[in-house]
């Protein structure tokens, strides 16, 4: 009874940050997702681009649903994966999706896939917060993980961060619910940058941008756990 009473009571205050998120940014709808991650042998990536295109480009896609495949550009060294097959939109759209990807020709063009690579996981969850969404179709992107005891709290940082240092590219906050590993990784923040040399100047300029880098760091330590970053360059949407 007692752990109801304190789950809905984070809920309310998740419900309260985002009314208030709402009322200042103009904010996105939010959506789902899955993400493969693939370790593909060295030389073999345009082989699994072109079977995958041969798939993906030849279905009726279900309405909202974005379909992408990332090259792995920044990692650090725990990372297997060398690509990222995405799928995200509505909810309804990647449950009909899924019944798409299945079937006898889905088995084979699977197992042409793994051919050429592995799969190393599969992680789903959905978004809290988007913005900036007619720049999400950017040339590179990057992914912050944490652990987080305290989402409420978060996402109220989270808040503060961008009213301090707002973005101008594609910003989502959201939340893994399946596929969370030993180590409770739990939010995300995705972002994305116009080319290369956006994503390696990113960063805080000035002071009052510091200051809010530095507060949300700060602040959010106290019940999370900064689990890293991976920097990705779109190579084909469907």
């Amino acid at each position: 009874m007692l752990l109801l009473i304190i789950n809905q009571f984070e809920m309310k205050k998740i419900l309260f940050m985002l009314l208030f998120i709402a009322s200042n940014h103009i904010i996105a709808q939010n959506i789902a997702f899955e993400q493969v991650a693939i370790k593909v042998e060295a030389g073999k990536g345009q082989y699994v681009l072109d079977l995958l295109d041969s798939f993906y480009g030849n279905i009726d896609k279900p309405e909202g649903v974005n379909i992408s495949l990332d090259r792995v550009y920044f990692k650090s060294e725990d990372i297997e994966a060398t690509h990222y097959l995405g799928f995200s939109g509505p909810l309804e759209g990647l449950a009909e999706l899924r019944k798409i990807r299945n079937g006898d020709k889905y088995l084979l063009f699977n197992s042409n896939i793994l051919e050429f690579g592995n799969i190393v996981s599969v992680v789903g969850g959905n978004s809290i917060m988007r913005m900036n969404v007619s720049e999400r179709g950017e040339a590179v992107a990057q992914i912050w993980k944490w652990r987080v005891d305290d989402p409420a709290s978060f996402i109220n940082e989270f808040t503060n961060l961008i009213k301090g240092f707002p973005q101008e590219g594609y910003l989502s906050l959201g939340q893994f619910s399946h596929g969370i590993g030993s180590d409770g990784e739990n939010m995300y923040v995705y972002m994305t940058h116009d080319d290369y040399e956006a994503a390696l100047g990113w960063g805080p300029k000035t002071p009052q941008q510091q200051e809010a880098f530095a507060k949300f760091g700060k602040n959010t330590s106290k019940y999370s756990d900064f689990h890293g970053t991976v920097t990705m360059v779109n190579l084909k949407n469907w």
